[in-house]
């Protein structure tokens, strides 16, 4: 392997200067040597060492990126197309950035500092902890945070990039009254964050309407049970006219247990989600569902970041909008 005094023997400098040069510290070199060392560089492939670089900058160029467990447990990811395009979106981002991604799945707030504190990173994107957990994170490692999908009630919070989820849930809620139905049941794993800005905004869409019936049932968080519990209520559920599911996953596993049940969707029942991902598409009949862009969020959040990283100026909390968009899943029942 090529060593930094045989790249500057060739180049006729120093290996004080070839080391400037690879670690950007040029002020002091001139341009003509600068671009005769980068071109041996190239030449010879050099690739430095990270350590080296991290000691010789005294930066880490990491971004940590922490996705939250459940029930202090980490979470698997498994079959869940919105955090995988997520990662996708936020990997390519931070690389064209000239940073390295370093990935975790937190079951707890003090893991998630240990980690920071341990890899030095520069800064830190989550995804699925509360509210309170990225406060607390933010005040205990003190470097640039941004969270995914939080609403932060009071003065204290973390930067955040978001959806307007209520809104996402008023446009699905009126379309399903204007399509003539009475009886909507929202199903979500929990009542926090964004499944209940996306209930409100049903709720809101049916108390406008006046003579529609909505409500609001929570799933077992764990997957496992999930499509075993849609069986065990499924005499209930088949009293709705509408399913509004907070994801298209879950959508897509009621639309599974309905059909296995000789429920016919959406003709004797109709089923809707939010996201647009893979699965809605996948779905048959094609899903009917609230499309937010996931690549577009992923890319806001490292911007963001960078902003907090170079103290930069930059606007407070954006919520990216949705859009509507209409398959098969949906019956006029009037």
């Amino acid at each position: 392997m090529v060593r930094i005094k045989d790249i500057a023997k060739e180049a006729g400098v120093s290996p004080t200067t070839v080391s400037n040069v690879i670690h950007g510290n040029t002020k002091k070199v001139s341009k003509s040597n600068i671009d005769k060392i980068q071109k041996i560089l190239e030449e010879h492939q050099y690739i430095p060492s990270m350590s080296a670089l991290m000691l010789a900058q005294n930066r880490s160029r990491l971004i940590g990126v922490l996705i939250g467990g459940v029930d202090g447990k980490r979470r698997s990811i498994e079959g869940d197309p919105f955090t995988s395009i997520m990662l996708s979106a936020l990997e390519l981002e931070i690389y064209r950035k000239n940073y390295y991604m370093l990935f975790h799945m937190s079951s707890t707030s003090e893991e998630s500092w240990k980690l920071a504190a341990t890899w030095k990173v520069e800064g830190l994107i989550t995804l699925g902890l509360t509210a309170e957990q990225n406060i607390e994170l933010q005040k205990r490692c003190q470097i640039p945070l941004v969270s995914i999908d939080n609403y932060y009630e009071g003065r204290e919070r973390a930067e955040n990039i978001g959806l307007q989820d209520f809104e996402g849930g008023f446009k699905m809620g009126n379309y399903l009254i204007e399509n003539g139905m009475k009886k909507i049941l929202f199903l979500s794993d929990n009542d926090i964050g964004v499944d209940h800005e996306r209930w409100l905004g049903l709720q809101r869409a049916a108390k406008e309407n006046g003579s529609v019936l909505a409500k609001h049932w929570i799933m077992p968080i764990k997957q496992e049970f999930q499509m075993q519990w849609l069986k065990d209520q499924l005499e209930e559920i088949c009293k709705w006219d509408a399913l509004f599911f907070a994801s298209d996953r879950y959508a897509q596993e009621g639309i599974l247990v309905l059909q296995d049940m000789g429920i016919r969707v959406p003709e004797d029942i109709s089923v809707v989600g939010f996201d647009d991902s893979p699965y809605a598409k996948m779905c048959r009949p094609q899903l009917t569902t609230v499309r937010q862009d996931v690549m577009k969020k992923g890319k806001m959040v490292v911007k963001k970041l960078m902003s907090l990283i170079k103290e930069e100026p930059f606007d407070g909390e954006e919520r990216l909008p949705v859009e509507l968009v209409v398959r098969d899943s949906v019956q006029n029942r009037e």
